[in-house]
């Protein structure tokens, strides 16, 4: 971080206390979430990277006249001491010391602001609940007063979602919720994450880059009527059927007209929402549950797009083993840019799911490290490389992670390795009873590297999208409870991994389908086709049936995979995907 940002975020640091001065405040708390509680937002609403320079996709923040604290979580630790100036800020940890614990000890019978748009409801019963003497005052968005340049939002037009691949149509969906409020005692259901709106009218949006959302709110009556707000330009090239549309300027005024109880999920919904009702219902997970559970239509669409998926990381999987073997390597910006051209090849192919994680040595300790476009490190035979990234197909959303050895690596790097292997097989092999919460087996990935007294600092799986967010809700694999049952039919990722802070760092994804297996049992049934380099990995240490789910894998990919290539990227798939007893022995095996 140079001088000249240290300086600026200073300065923005500044402006935003005489900001809280002048409302009669004493402090506000931030988050790095929009209106509509998004992971990624769009520029309007990315204030805190405007503030400080962090680039996440997570944060809170408190600021007072005396101090100023920046929360992160585990994928995110290394990267905010790096992008945040630490002589204007605290660092603390988002889950192990959250915010209702600082402003409990730092802002004790202290007036602070927060903007009821950006904090969700239950965000907020949390927040008071352990705040103590400290008072939570509804204010105004302060950066609307102290950005003076700040992007307008924006207007990407909307696209429909065929029926065909939805599996479901809008109409069906918005009589399902009107049937649900009934056992409400509700008359309307307010929905705020776009995510949710765009399954439920079966609409895709472009709003944010490589989220196909249209940023809006919606409220569907008891009688099946839908109401939209979201800004008219959007809707200019296409017009849902049967929708009532409104300006988004309206959505709150338009709250406080109702007459009848309306329900809403709590954890995603902003405090705004409940001051303007007189009455409500909360109904956590409503609309987000449903849309988890995948129709037939959604399922093959997933397949097909890691089809196409495949294809393009086998041929970048060839190209890595060819280029790693020469002297011009390329640095992580290139690589992701060779990886994005190889799935541009797809004819379904709209954009990349996230911004790639391609990460060697060092950078690969960083979860979500990006690299930038110009200076990023260049890959190196004695470094590990981890490549996390996914596409927006047609068809659906793809997430995979594979790292990579290009030479021999240490004894310990190889011990921990297998351990995060071993972990992944064991989740993936895995059947629980149907109903299992994600919660309870997430032990499963992470036992190997426990019984080397290590651990990795973030959830296990997610659930993913069909054309949607990458991260879905509800559905977390982790440590923290997850109350929200596995279904078949769901779509998760599986996820574990290790780092050591500016040395290196491992992860190895699949996404997986939630089946079906016998007495009233479940499991996984992987969508990633992509070979599992093996070059990390002490493939003695593994027991028979660890070897065998590593073959039959293999096998799977091959059948699938082999027949949609040819020449060199074929013969490489075949020899990366060979039985462990025919493999040839690779320079990282070798002592």
């Amino acid at each position: 971080m140079d001088m000249h940002t240290l300086v600026d975020h200073g300065t923005r640091l500044a402006g935003l206390r005489d900001w809280i001065a002048g409302q009669g405040l004493d402090g506000v708390i931030l988050t790095s979430a929009d209106a509509f509680q998004n992971e990624d937002a769009p520029e309007h609403d990315r204030d805190i990277a405007w503030l400080t320079g962090f680039t996440g996709t997570l944060a809170h923040a408190l600021v007072m006249a005396e101090g100023a604290v920046f929360l992160v979580d585990g994928r995110y630790g290394i990267q905010a001491t790096q992008q945040v100036d630490g002589a204007d800020w605290t660092f603390g940890h988002i889950h192990d010391a959250p915010l209702g614990d600082w402003l409990r000890d730092r802002a004790a019978a202290r007036n602070i602001g927060y903007d009821p748009m950006r904090w969700s409801v239950a965000q907020m019963e949390r927040l008071r609940d352990k705040a103590g003497t400290a008072t939570l005052t509804p204010c105004d968005d302060p950066f609307d007063a102290i950005w003076s340049d700040r992007p307008a939002m924006p207007q990407a037009p909307l696209r429909a979602m065929p029926e065909a691949e939805a599996g479901r149509s809008a109409g069906d969906k918005l009589q399902w919720v009107a049937q649900a409020l009934d056992g409400l005692g509700a008359g309307v259901w307010v929905e705020t994450r776009p995510d949710n709106i765009a399954w439920l009218f079966n609409m895709r949006g472009g709003d944010v880059a490589m989220n196909p959302l249209p940023l809006s709110f919606a409220a569907i009556t008891a009688e099946g009527a839908a109401h939209w707000f979201i800004d008219p330009f959007k809707c200019k090239d296409i017009r849902p059927e049967g929708v009532i549309l409104h300006p988004i300027e309206v959505f709150i005024p338009w709250l406080k007209d109702q007459t009848v109880a309306c329900a809403f999920d709590p954890a995603f919904t902003p405090d705004a929402v409940e001051q303007a009702l007189g009455e409500s219902r909360h109904a956590k997970g409503l609309v987000t549950i449903e849309k988890a559970l995948k129709t037939r239509a959604e399922l093959d669409g997933f397949r097909r797009a890691h089809l196409d998926d495949a294809v393009a990381m086998a041929h970048f999987g060839h190209w890595l083993s060819e280029v790693m073997r020469g002297e011009d390597r390329p640095d992580e910006s290139a690589a992701a840019a060779q990886l994005e051209s190889f799935r541009a090849r797809s004819d379904a192919y709209q954009e990349p799911s996230f911004v790639t994680i391609a990460a060697t040595g060092g950078n690969a300790a960083m979860c979500h490290y990006h690299p930038p476009a110009q200076g990023s490190a260049r890959l190196s035979r004695d470094a590990v490389f981890l490549c996390d990234s996914g596409g927006q197909y047609a068809g659906g959303t793809t997430d995979v992670t594979r790292t990579y050895a290009f030479a021999p690596v240490g004894d310990e790097v190889r011990r921990i390795a297998t351990a995060v292997l071993r972990g992944f097989i064991a989740l993936s092999r895995a059947q629980f009873p149907d109903g299992t919460m994600p919660h309870q087996i997430d032990a499963l990935a992470r036992a190997p590297l426990w019984d080397m007294g290590l651990d990795y600092d973030h959830g296990t799986g997610h659930n993913v999208g069909h054309n949607l967010l990458v991260h879905e809700h509800p559905h977390r694999i982790g440590q923290k409870p997850n109350p929200f049952p596995l279904r078949s039919g769901h779509v998760l990722t599986l996820e574990p991994g290790f780092y050591e802070a500016d040395v290196w760092g491992i992860r190895v994804e699949n996404q997986v389908e939630v089946v079906a297996r016998d007495a009233g049992f479940i499991g996984f049934d992987p969508m990633t086709l992509v070979p599992i380099d093996l070059g990390l990995y002490d493939l003695d240490a593994l027991d028979a049936g660890e070897r065998g789910w590593i073959d039959s894998y293999h096998a799977r990919v091959r059948e699938a995979v082999a027949p949609l290539l040819s020449g060199a990227v074929r013969d490489w798939l075949i020899a990366a995907t060979a039985p462990l007893d025919q493999r040839a022995p690779q320079l990282s095996e070798s002592r």
